[in-house]
Formats: structure tokens, sequence, C-alpha cells
């Protein structure tokens, strides 16, 4: 069963919409940001890949909102967007044939620590619980649109966004449910969260908004973002007879868990898991067009996955260019993955691979075209997703361009 996109929705610091999404990361805009906040002085890192101009109210009636924690708005808005983008209305009439699946690191974190956020804290109340729980995301979205088949949520820390889709598109062609919303949501900035990350070493003191250089020989580490997106998967079949028009097709997912370490990546599982992903597809590693990196802007992540490219595609790792989404966007834990397989299913749509934002100096040990300084214009019939979380869950998946 083939297994098709036919919806998109993004909430993200370069926008809140796919066209505006795409236009920003072409033109190779950064969405990083100062933190509005009385506590910079509490913190190392002063910049965030934070969500602008969007009308949350809009979407939701007080009443809702009271239940729902930051990540979970974001990723219900960009769901219905998707939906509507797919459908065209959004209707509640009952989708027993249709399931949720989404991604988050880490859940309700601002419900408990909001003191970066601009709305007031509502404390400890009835609905402290149903806020932070991570599945709150996927239960508002199905509750929201009236849909009834599967509804799972995903955990497996920066790669969650992939592994849902992945998830979903394997529930899809094995054809347990015609469609399938999923995607991934973060809303981590916040005080304790911010001071966490920096503990651990990899958040960039640069304090500039283009502070994320992947790849770059001076890379200083990422920025923490916010942000959610979604998809609507759907079979073949099924986007044919409700007459939807189809963005690409999604033909192969590989995941696996490298059991290395709990923070640092291993070059064998991450090969391995690209290895099983092309295998999942039934295509050749020289049939890949572009690949969208995991592209943290730490030293040890991208040296890692500059070798676990070079171990996969030999001597044809040179020819494929490969950006970083983060490089634009910041890293938004849990949703990064889903943020930037909308951007690898809108290159492939299009034919153009965005740049990878700040790269100016070349790294010895990271010796691949990794698109600097302007977008570029390529036919992309295959392209990969690169997500590689904490943990060593690593997710990839295949992107073909759309042929009937």
């Amino acid at each position: 069963m083939r297994v098709v996109i036919t919806g998109i929705g993004i909430v993200s610091p370069l926008g809140n919409d796919p066209e505006a999404y795409w236009q920003a990361l072409v033109s190779g805009h950064s969405g990083v940001s100062l933190i509005n906040s009385c506590y910079l002085d509490q913190l190392n890192c002063h910049f965030a890949g934070q969500v602008h101009d969007l009308n949350i109210k809009a979407f939701f009636k007080s009443k809702q909102l009271r239940r729902m924690d930051r990540f979970c708005q974001f990723a219900t808005i960009a769901a219905k967007n998707a939906w509507l983008d797919s459908t065209g209305d959004f209707n509640t009439n009952p989708k027993k044939n249709t399931g949720v699946i989404f991604g988050t690191g880490i859940g309700g974190i601002s419900t408990w620590d909001n003191h970066l956020m601009q709305n007031s804290d509502p404390g400890m109340n009835a609905f402290t619980i149903p806020r932070i729980m991570n599945n709150a995301a996927a239960a508002q979205i199905a509750m929201q649109l009236n849909i009834m088949g599967l509804n799972i949520t995903v955990n497996t820390a920066c790669s969650s966004g992939a592994n849902a889709i992945g998830m979903a598109f394997r529930e899809i062609r094995s054809e347990n449910l015609d469609c399938i919303i999923c995607g991934g949501t973060e809303a981590p900035i916040t005080l304790k969260i911010l001071k966490a990350w920096d503990i651990l070493g990899v958040l960039s003191k640069e304090n500039t908004k283009n502070s994320v250089k992947p790849f770059d020989k001076y890379r200083t580490g990422f920025v923490l973002a916010e942000g959610a997106a979604a998809i609507v998967l759907e079979s073949h079949d099924s986007a044919t007879r409700n007459n939807r028009k189809i963005y690409a097709e999604i033909i192969g997912f590989g995941s696996n868990c490298d059991a290395h370490h709990l923070t640092s990546p291993s070059k064998d599982g991450q090969a391995d898991a690209i290895q099983i992903a092309l295998h999942d597809a039934g295509i050749k590693a020289k049939q890949i067009d572009y690949i969208n990196a995991h592209g943290t802007g730490t030293k040890l992540n991208d040296h890692v996955e500059t070798k676990a490219i070079k171990q996969v595609f030999g001597n044809y790792a040179y020819d494929i260019p490969v950006s970083s989404t983060k490089s634009m966007v910041g890293h938004a834990m849990g949703a990064s993955s889903a943020m930037e397989i909308v951007a690898t299913i809108l290159s492939v749509e299009k034919d153009v691979v965005h740049p990878t934002s700040s790269y100016q100096n070349p790294d010895p040990e990271c010796d691949l075209d990794y698109v600097p300084g302007k977008a570029r214009v390529k036919i992309i019939n295959h392209a990969i997703s690169n997500s590689f979380g904490f943990g060593g869950s690593n997710a990839v998946l295949v992107v073909k361009k759309w042929e009937t």
C-alpha cells in the first residue's frame, strides 16, 4: 500500500504556515531570537527559537485552553491546520478509520516551570495532570477532530516526531488505517530546562541569532526551540477516493537503538538506521538526492553523523547535498524531526535544497557538501531525513517525489 502526504501544518520560529516556513528556510533566515525575560542573568544561553505571531486564542475556547499546556496548543494547531490543508474543512464527523500518532520529548514541562513564558502561571489546580501528561497532545487532537482510531504518543527524545511518523507510515502501509495525523511537538523554553541543557554543555553561548552553525569548524552548540509540525499520512487509495492533493510519498522507515550510550551518538547505530530505511524503501544508496541532517551544531554530533553518512554512502556521500534545518530553527527536541520532515517533503516537492545557515568555515572532520550560503535548485527524486535521539534512538525516513 502506497502512503502519501496530503496535508501539512506547522508552528515554528520561522512561521506558522508551510509557505512562510519554506520561504524562510530557502532564504536562510534565522528564527533564533533573544529570550524576552528578566531571568537572563541566570542563564548562559540568552537566545532560543521562539514561536511568534501565533494567535492561539483563535483556535480554542477559553475552557479548552485551561486544560492545555503550550506544547499541546502547538500540536493541536499544527494538526488542525494539516487536517484543513488535506480535507478543506474542520468537520467533526466521527473518524473511526483515522488515527493520531504524535511525539514529544518532555511534554507539558511549561506547566511546571514557565518562568520564561509570557502567560501567567496557572498554579497547581485540577488541570495540572491533564496539562503535563505526554499524551495530552494526541488526545486533544483526537477530541477536537473527533478521531476515533489508533491514538499513540511516542517519546524517544529528539527522534520522537520521526518515530511517530514512521509508525504511522507502517500502520497505513499494513492497511490497519486509512489516514493518520502524525508529527511532533515541544515547548521547552523554560528556566529550569535551559539550565539543565546548559549543564550538559551543549548550548551555544555565542548569544547571537546566527550562533547555530552545524558542521562548521567553529560550531559551539545549539539553542533550544519550540513548536510543532504535523502531517496527514493517507493511503493512496484513500487519497484518490477523496480527491486529495499529494505533496510526496513516504516509502521507507528505519528505526533502531544503538545501545551505546545515554547521551553520546554512535556512528554504527546511525549508519544502521539509514541502511534499514533504504532497505525498507527498496532503493539503493545512490538513489538518494538529498539528506536533511540531524545537524545539531555540537562538535560530537555533527562529526559522528558525517562519519555515519560516509559509512553508508561511501564516495557517493560527497555528491549528496546535506543541510541542517536546525541551523535556522534551533533544536526543538521532540518536534525537531517533525519540522525537518516537513522541510524534506517541501524540498522533494519543489526540487530545492535549503542552505545550512551560518556555515562558513570547513571542518576537516566534516567534509561533505553542507549547502553553504544559499538554497540550491536540484532535482530530488528521493531524500532522507535523519533524526538521532538521546538513549541511542535513531530514526530515518525516506521521502519520494510523487508520481502517479
